[in-house]
């Protein structure tokens, strides 16, 4: 008993230590910056990044559900804003351990919780790489004919893999990829891994996914409007780079991508922004996102 509270706490710790370096890196970046910013598109901007993690975390217990897992939706976001925090912990596998740990505490079983952490991946990377696809007007100087090359691609592959076929060979492949704990607690055998549900389900699914995405790209927006004012015409493009800038930083070891989103914005949108503009918002907006997690995981523990 005495070693399962000590278990506890040394986690909580260590998540709290990672947390607490991701802030830290930021605000030590931004502080360098002449802020000239306007107070009301800060307060939109944050409460738009809590709408996006709310509708996160619906998206996922709606997967749970349609998987077959039976769990109260109070239960279910606490599962979910509570292990999300274990991704700011290196190794971008303890979020997974920890919605097996508390899902199971649930009565849901391994074999779900694995199956819609394969498919949450799967699927923000589908329809952020859709939504990126935004950005290749802007980015065809660039890139050049390739640039409509790669968004039919984009368009294809992404619509393609989630089809219940590929995707099966997709959850499958995925759940031999994630290492570690991940792996031994997760994909121990075929059997945990559920099969793929239906194609017009996916596609809902897809639907609302990049809805999300629709929601932090406009927060990221406005946000980048109290440091630089753009005109509106300027969101797709500014949501598509923040959802191409996200691949790039979730593809990489880097914990929640520290360092590697940003560098992918400055490097997108400081071909054509002020480069302190885009500095300043990019090192805010994780911190604005960070706030916005820690505040649902501190009212997820009332639930």
């Amino acid at each position: 008993m005495f070693w399962r509270k000590a278990a506890k706490v040394l986690l909580v710790g260590v998540v709290l230590f990672f947390l607490g370096l991701n802030i830290y890196y930021g605000w030590h970046r931004a502080s360098r910056f002449q802020w000239d910013v306007r107070p009301w598109p800060l307060i939109v901007s944050f409460a738009l990044a809590l709408a996006f993690w709310f509708l996160t975390g619906v998206g996922w217990n709606l997967m749970v559900r349609c998987l077959g897992g039976q769990m109260a939706l109070r239960k279910g976001m606490k599962i979910y804003f509570l292990s999300n925090l274990g991704w700011y912990v290196p190794g971008k596998v303890w979020f997974a351990v920890g919605r097996a740990y508390l899902g199971q505490r649930e009565g849901v079983s391994v074999g779900v919780i694995s199956t819609s952490v394969l498919m949450e991946m799967v699927l923000s990377l589908t329809s952020s790489a859709l939504m990126a696809t935004f950005a290749l007007p802007l980015l065809s100087p660039i890139l050049g004919a390739k640039g409509l090359y790669l968004g039919i691609a984009v368009l294809i592959f992404g619509l393609a893999a989630l089809h219940p076929a590929p995707m099966k060979i997709l959850l499958a492949l995925l759940g031999r990829l994630l290492p570690g704990p991940t792996c031994t607690e997760l994909c121990r055998s075929k059997r945990e891994v559920h099969p793929p549900l239906r194609y017009s389900v996916m596609m809902g699914l897809l639907a609302g996914y990049l809805l999300i995405w629709g929601f932090v790209g406009v927060a990221f927006f406005v946000l980048l409007n109290a440091v630089h004012p753009l005109p509106l015409t300027w969101l797709p493009t500014v949501a598509a780079i923040y959802a191409a800038s996200w691949i790039a930083g979730f593809l990489t070891p880097a914990p929640s991508g520290l360092g590697v989103r940003e560098g992918a914005m400055i490097l997108l949108l400081g071909q054509y922004l002020p480069v302190p503009a885009v500095t300043a918002t990019a090192i805010l907006f994780r911190i604005w996102l960070i706030l916005a997690e820690v505040l649902w995981a501190a009212v997820a523990t009332r639930w």
